[in-house]
Formats: C-alpha cells, sequence, structure tokens
C-alpha cells in the first residue's frame, strides 16, 4: 500500500480492526509495554494513559534488560521486530500484532491480532490501529481494577455497549472522528516545515506518542530534520536554539497553546495542533482537531493530521515516500 493510500485507509482499517478484537483477561500487578521505533512511542502513549485510569503500566524500550512485571506487552506491527523478540521476561507475555503467523505471536504466551489489512512502508494503517488496541484494552482492564475484579477475556461483540468497553468512550466513533482529521484544513503548515532548517515536535501526556512518531514519520516521510520534546521539558532549555530558521509543531490544548506564542517572538514558525479556538496568524497555523475523550483516540486523531503533513512535505520536496532507503539487516528477523 502506498503512503497516501494508507492515510486515507484508516477510517476503514480501525473498524474493521475494532470489530475483531479479543481482548486478554488481566489479574493485576505491574504492566509492561515493550516496543521499538513506532511501537516504542504507541506504548510510551498507552502508559501515560493507563496510568492516569489508575493501571499499573511502564512503557520500556525493548533494548532495555526485561522488567520483572506481572505481564508484559510485546507490540509490533509486523511481529518481526527483532528487538521486540529478543526481550524475554519471565512472566506472562501477550503479543500485539496484525500478523498472526509471525515469529512474535509464535513466541508469546497469548495474542492480541490487530487485523488492520495492509500498511505502507511508513506506517499508516497499523500505527494507528495500534493505538486502538491499546485504548480498547486499557479501558477494559481499568474498568475491571475499578470494580475491583479481575478483568476477563473479552471481543469487542462482547463489550459494553457498541464500543465502550466500560470506559464510557464509544471506539465505534473513533473512524468518523478520522474521516473530520482527513479533510480538517492545513493552511501554511506544510510551507512551514518544509522550509525550516529544523523542526521540534512538542507535546505532554498521552500525546508524547504523537509527538515522537510523528517526529520520526515526518523525517521519514519528508526527509525533515527533527527533534522531540516532551512540552514541559522542553522549556528547560531545548527552546534556547529557537530561531526564524526553526519552525515547532505544537500538539496540545495546555501549556503548548501559550508556548505557540512566546516562540512566536523569536521570529519561529508554529504549526499548533489542538483542539482549542485559536486564531491563526502570521506565522502561526492553527489545525483543528474535532474533540476525542479518550486520550489514546486522541492520538490517533492527531497522528492522521501528520500523516498529512509528511504527505504534503513530500510531495513539495518530489519524494515519493515508496520505502526506505537505509535497511537494515539486523532489524527484522524472516
Amino acid at each position: 500500500m502506498k503512503f497516501p493510500e494508507g492515510i486515507a485507509a484508516q477510517p476503514a482499517a480501525l473498524a474493521t480492526s475494532l470489530g475483531s478484537l479479543k481482548l486478554p483477561s488481566y489479574e493485576g500487578g505491574l504492566i509492561a509495554l515493550v516496543g521499538i521505533g513506532a511501537s516504542e512511542y504507541a506504548a510510551q502513549g498507552a502508559a501515560s494513559a493507563w496510568r492516569s485510569t489508575g493501571l499499573p503500566a511502564v512503557a520500556i524500550p525493548a533494548s532495555a534488560p526485561p522488567l520483572d512485571a506481572a505481564v508484559t506487552l510485546l507490540i509490533s506491527e509486523s511481529g518481526r521486530s527483532a528487538e521486540v523478540l529478543a526481550y524475554k521476561p519471565s512472566s506472562r507475555t501477550i503479543a500485539l500484532t496484525n500478523f498472526p503467523g509471525s515469529p512474535l505471536a509464535a513466541a508469546a504466551d497469548e495474542l492480541i491480532l490487530l487485523n488492520s489489512g495492509p500498511d505502507s512502508p511508513v506506517y499508516t494503517t497499523g500505527y494507528t490501529a495500534t493505538l486502538q488496541a491499546l485504548g480498547a484494552l486499557g479501558d477494559h482492564w481499568t474498568a475491571a481494577a475499578s470494580a475491583g475484579v479481575s478483568a476477563p477475556a473479552s471481543t469487542a461483540a462482547a463489550s459494553n455497549g457498541a464500543g465502550s468497553f466500560g470506559s464510557g468512550f464509544d471506539w465505534t466513533s473513533l473512524p468518523a472522528l478520522v474521516s473530520a482529521a482527513l479533510v480538517a484544513p492545513l493552511g501554511a503548515a506544510s510551507a512551514y516545515l518544509d522550509e525550516a532548517r529544523v523542526v521540534d515536535v512538542v507535546a505532554s501526556g498521552v500525546s508524547v506518542a504523537t509527538a515522537g512518531e510523528g517526529g520520526l514519520l515526518l523525517r521519514e516521510s519528508g526527509r525533515l530534520h527533527t527533534a522531540v520534546h516532551e512540552t514541559r521539558n522542553y522549556l528547560h532549555g531545548p527552546m534556547e536554539i529557537l530561531d526564524q530558521q526553526t519552525t515547532c509543531v505544537l500538539i496540545g490544548d495546555g501549556r503548548e497553546v501559550q508556548l505557540a506564542y512566546d516562540v512566536l517572538e523569536y521570529g519561529t514558525k508554529v504549526v499548533l495542533i489542538t483542539t482549542a479556538d485559536v486564531e491563526p496568524a502570521d506565522n502561526l497555523a492553527v489545525i483543528k482537531l474535532p474533540e476525542a475523550s479518550n486520550g489514546l483516540a486522541r492520538a490517533v486523531v492527531e497522528m492522521v493530521v501528520v500523516q498529512r503533513l509528511g504527505w504534503e512535505v513530500a510531495q513539495r520536496r518530489g519524494l515519493k515516500v515508496d520505502g526506505f532507503r537505509h535497511r537494515q539487516s539486523d532489524t527484522k528477523v524472516s
């Protein structure tokens, strides 16, 4: 699947994936979410979202030594990431992948199958389906933990309501939110990115997943020089480099909005991705998001916007985004 096709396919892919999700049980204890690359960023967002609802969850790079957790979620869309396969905790493991016949699916104790269909070389459908699955799983486990009972194995058909999994957020509404994000006006955002010497991508909370994967995707698609920062940390020194050759992509509704106006004073161009009511201005492009009450659902919507920006920059630069120039022989197993 080509990159723009993958972007456009996401509403349908998310609906298909949600309809077939089978969620494993949870008996309590520390949860480790393990991934590499895009999957590590998804893990970071999920860990933040889950902790905010009371689940004891931490994100662990697949390259780190195994953590002694009650359950380890091994995340790899392809199921062939060598680093994730090499991560071998002594406790229960659950694989989250799009391929039932993959090495990861065979190696783990249990399986969550995305069933999101084909993906583009620069991830689109697989990444957002991973976020959705993590959101549904976190909601299912949180609802049971809040009720003081163990979460049983579940399916989408058996969830509370159409697709709420006990959380109050209806995951069946996500494809419509993504469809809205696919047509949200981008204004001058892609021009600001294309003209920049360096692009800082900044977010906080669950949206750190968008900052991380967004910075990676803009490098892979538009070959932009990006740097990724957590919002509060960005205020403690990294901003010193800002000038007229820098563009900031700020994702969020809180401190990110004030930060947008702060950095404009340095002549820095800003792309603000937000649900807040902010008017565009000179050097400030505002991309208004549809509201999503769940943090990981919002991260899906945010990422769709960043994907569109990556494709627009690629088009401006005459790039096809049809694969990687630098393939490594030791990152995927056969």
